[in-house]
Formats: C-alpha cells, sequence, structure tokens
C-alpha cells in the first residue's frame, strides 16, 4: 500500500456480558401460537420475553398427550404434525436469532384440567416409570422438539404429593426440569419441593406465583420455598402504569427475582413494551460493559437510558437490552462512533445516522427504532500515531500465536486486504495471545482501538 493512506475499517463487534441469572421474563402462550401463525412466532421472538410456556399439554388417562383436543403423542410416537404440520418448525425457530427467547417450557394443569389427577391413577397403577405409555409419549414429544427445556406444573386440583415427585423425577431423566405455578395450597407445593429435593436436587428451577384470578391475593413474600428463585404473574390486559408499580415493589421488596404473564393468546396487548418494561426491571439478560451509545426513551435525556456496545442489533436484541420497539427519542454516542437507526426490524425502511448526541429526535427518527446498528468511525492511518499507542506486536511474521501488549483494554481485528474481518476480539491491559494458526498464510492488517489508542500495523502470518 505504498505511500498511500488507508483508512481502518469499522469493526463489527457483536460480544455482549450475557448475565448467569435464570431468564426473569415470561408469558404463558396459549393456541393462538399455533391459530395465527408465523405472525405469532414473529412477534414473540421480538417481544423480548425470555422464556415462554406453552399452555398447555394434557395428560389423557391413557398416558397420551392432547392440546385443544388434538392429540400431540400417542403410542410412543409423535402425530401432531398430522393437524399441525409446521408446530415443531415453529417452535424450535422461537430459539433461532435474532430472538429473545432462550427458554421454552410446556405447562401441564391449570383450571378444570385433570392431568394431575390422571398422573395419580397412572402412578397407582404402576404406568409411569421407563416404557410405560406415558413415558414413551414424553420421551418421543422431547426427542422431536429437544428446545423444550422445563414442565411448568400448573395443578389446580389434584394436589397428591407422591405422584407428582414420582412424575418430575421420571421427567427429570428425560431431559425436562421444573417449573411450579402455585396460586394456593402452599403445603402441597412445599411437600412437592422436599419430595424432589430427598431424591435429587435442583430439577425445580423456579417458583411462578400466580398474582392473579384465584390468587390475586397472594404476597409474593410467603412464597419463597427452598431458596428456589420466584417469579410473579400479573394477567396482560392489567393497567401497565400499575403493572410497572407493582413490579418494582415485588423487586425492591419481595425478593421476587423476574415477572410473568397469562396469557398471550390474542393481539390485543402490546408483547414488546411489558417485555421490555420487566426486563428494565428486575435485570435485562443483555448488558455491556463496553458502551458506544446510550439511548434514552424520552428527548432531552429523559425516560429510561439503556446502553449498548458496538454491534448490530434486531428488535428482539433491542429488547434483550431493555429497548422498547419505536421508543427511542434521544441519544448519546461515545467519540469515534456512529449510531444508525432503521424504521424496520433487520435494517431496513428509514435510517438516520448520529456521529453526536442528538438531545431530541423529533425530525431525525423519533420514536421508529426498530433495529440499530454502531461502528467505529473510519479512521485514516495519518490520524494514528502508532508510536504512541503504547502497543506490541510480535512475532511479525507470525505462525502460531501472535502476541498484543497494550496499557489499556481494547479491541483488535485482524482483517485481509480486501477488507474481510478474519479475527476480532477484545484485549485485557497487559499482555494478550491470540491464536492465528487457523488463517491462510499471507499479508493482513491488525487494527486496534482503546480509549486512548488508535493502531494499525501490517501483520505477516505464515512465511
Amino acid at each position: 500500500m505504498k505511500n498511500k493512506q488507508f483508512t481502518i475499517l469499522a469493526l463489527l463487534f457483536a460480544f455482549a456480558a450475557i448475565s448467569d441469572c435464570v431468564a426473569q421474563s415470561g408469558v404463558y402462550v396459549g393456541g393462538h401460537i399455533r391459530r395465527e401463525r408465523p405472525a405469532t412466532i414473529t412477534k414473540l421472538k421480538a417481544s423480548g420475553f425470555q422464556y415462554v410456556i406453552l399452555f398447555n399439554v394434557h395428560v389423557e388417562p391413557d398416558g397420551s398427550l392432547t392440546t385443544d383436543g388434538d392429540t400431540i403423542c400417542r403410542d410412543g410416537q409423535y402425530v401432531f404434525a398430522k393437524k399441525h404440520p409446521y408446530y415443531v418448525a415453529d417452535i424450535q425457530s422461537l430459539k433461532t436469532p435474532p430472538t429473545s427467547i432462550e427458554r421454552i417450557e410446556i405447562c401441564i394443569g391449570g383450571w378444570g384440567n385433570t392431568s394431575y389427577g390422571n398422573i395419580r391413577q397412572l402412578f397407582t397403577a404402576g404406568a409411569m416409570g421407563e416404557g410405560s405409555a406415558l413415558y414413551e409419549n414424553f420421551k418421543i414429544l422431547k426427542e422431536t422438539i429437544p428446545e423444550i427445556d422445563a414442565v411448568n406444573n400448573d395443578d389446580e386440583h389434584g394436589y397428591h404429593v407422591n405422584s407428582a415427585v414420582a412424575f418430575h423425577l421420571m421427567m427429570d431423566e428425560l431431559g425436562y426440569k421444573t417449573t411450579l405455578a402455585p396460586y394456593t395450597n402452599k403445603s402441597y407445593w412445599t411437600g412437592l419441593i422436599n419430595g424432589l429435593n430427598r431424591v435429587r436436587t435442583g430439577i425445580v428451577e423456579r417458583v411462578l406465583i400466580q398474582c392473579y384470578d384465584g390468587g390475586a391475593g397472594n404476597n409474593p413474600s410467603d412464597w419463597h420455598i427452598a431458596n428456589i428463585p420466584l417469579h410473579a404473574g400479573r394477567l396482560n390486559y392489567q393497567n401497565f402504569t400499575e403493572t410497572q408499580t407493582v413490579m418494582q415493589d415485588w423487586k425492591t421488596n419481595k425478593n421476587v427475582g423476574g415477572g410473568f404473564f397469562w396469557v398471550y393468546n390474542d393481539e390485543s396487548w402490546d408483547l414488546n413494551k411489558y417485555a421490555t418494561t420487566v426486563n428494565r426491571i428486575f435485570g435485562a439478560p443483555r448488558t455491556t460493559d463496553a458502551p458506544a451509545a446510550t439511548f434514552y426513551e424520552e428527548a432531552q435525556y429523559g425516560g429510561y437510558a439503556v446502553s449498548l456496545p458496538e454491534g448490530s442489533f434486531h428488535t428482539a436484541d433491542m429488547a434483550a437490552y431493555g429497548i422498547t420497539n419505536n421508543d427511542v427519542s434521544s441519544l448519546k454516542v461515545n467519540p469515534g462512533y456512529e449510531v444508525t437507526i432503521y424504521d424496520a426490524d433487520n435494517f431496513g425502511g428509514r435510517n438516520y445516522s448520529f456521529d453526536s448526541d442528538a438531545d431530541n429526535m423529533a425530525r431525525t427518527g423519533n420514536n421508529i427504532a426498530s433495529s440499530i446498528r454502531i461502528v467505529m468511525k473510519p479512521v485514516s492511518v495519518s490520524a494514528v500515531d502508532n508510536n504512541n499507542a503504547g502497543i506490541r506486536i510480535y512475532p511479525n511474521p507470525a505462525w502460531e500465536y501472535l502476541q498484543i501488549e497494550t496499557r489499556e483494554k481494547a479491541r483488535f481485528a485482524i482483517c485481509d486486504l480486501s477488507g474481510k474481518t478474519c479475527i476480532s476480539g477484545h484485549l485485557q491491559n497487559g499482555k494478550n495471545q491470540v491464536n492465528i494458526e487457523n488463517l491462510p498464510k499471507g499479508l493482513y492488517l491488525i487494527y486496534i482501538r482503546g480509549t486512548q489508542c488508535s493502531y494499525a500495523q501490517k501483520l505477516v502470518i505464515g512465511f
């Protein structure tokens, strides 16, 4: 590149610090998910909810599994596809990026549901364990849709501890974890948890206390059992402002770790609005320790504020960070970055770019952001003082590993001469080792940018 200035390409780092906590926002999903597909699948994926609970799977007296009168599994065979040919692919796609969904559960039970009475009869008859119709039907369901993580127990009638313990132990052996959805009869749920823990700990991953309908008078503080994470639920049509206040109180005063809603079964409410609010209250599933820009709900940097790192963000990604669709009215951009907002998901439609703060977006994309891209602004080599950057890169030529020393945390990218990024990542202050053994021999460019440095250098690999 003799004596020619070259441009440091914008590097798209998509690293985000994902919290280790259990998914914190969820929604029950009724048969509407099948009746109005594929729109319902698209809406769920972009909602911001981290877990969905499919309502419901009914256990018949012979161990068959049904829903809404249609058979799901019978005699160890998955037969639901005869009437619902898209169901498997639809449920699997809920976890396929871009999506906010991390976990899928199936609900067994509900008001008027006789599943746990039938489970008790099968238990009494010795028709529950390996080889039984019940076992084989849940086994083939798991094999057909391995994305199903857990069984949600919404027993509202049976309340028989021994058969429920045996059932959930069997489900654990088949690969299904357990969550519980009580609204009354705490002694039963305590007995179920204790019974399971005596055999095997860790089967019950969450308690979801119903604070609506029959459980409207429940105080979540009364439902902490065996130190199991507690979520509390509201109805989907309850007042939005009240829901915010109630859930904030649950978190602040009642040691509740997440919120859920009953039930997505029509198009009368805004899933994304409610889900992103729950995420902001209880802690968004995605956060960043390297913010590139901050987005605000209101003009003049008012309302909620959410920071994003460098990268590309679909509606679902925005929701996972806690940004509601079409809800950005001002933004702050860190030096060296450029933000582009789009009024459609998948980076389509009208778009507006910003390389500095905007305290009021009334004329430039107010309340339209449905997807966002954040990139480093190009920097020419003439603007980079490599001699004073405090960076050492060796050996050069390099073979299996490259050593990089920096005086601060930074980001790097190794690009080929066409500008394609081959390897990228983060650097810690001090010595770093980068594996380059899979790069073909040739000439590359390495770019490094930190708070105090911008660095570019030619790099020879494999000679």
